[in-house]
């Protein structure tokens, strides 16, 4: 596994490639995302965190990937904190 420092967050962990597939490793989350977006979410202009948050929310989903329903989703997801 590999472990990240990040200013924003404490730590993250990352399990090693062969234990995860394609879709689900995050070290290939941006591998189609547009020069002009990584650019933006580099600089802070974009924050990656409360889009992920929107999506789950769009999902009917909780913090946790589990189906909660569209309006129960969308009150987690504008009360956590980043």
């Amino acid at each position: 596994m590999k472990t990240y420092k990040s200013n924003e967050l404490d730590k993250v962990t990352i399990p090693d490639a062969e234990e995860l597939n394609d879709f689900e490793n995050p070290e290939y989350m941006f591998s189609t995302t547009h020069a002009s977006l990584l650019t933006k979410i580099a600089k802070g202009q974009i924050d990656p965190i409360r889009l992920a948050k929107e999506e789950l929310a769009n999902r009917g989903l909780d913090d946790n990937g589990k189906w909660v329903g569209f309006e129960k989703a969308r009150e987690i997801h504008s009360t956590l904190s980043v």
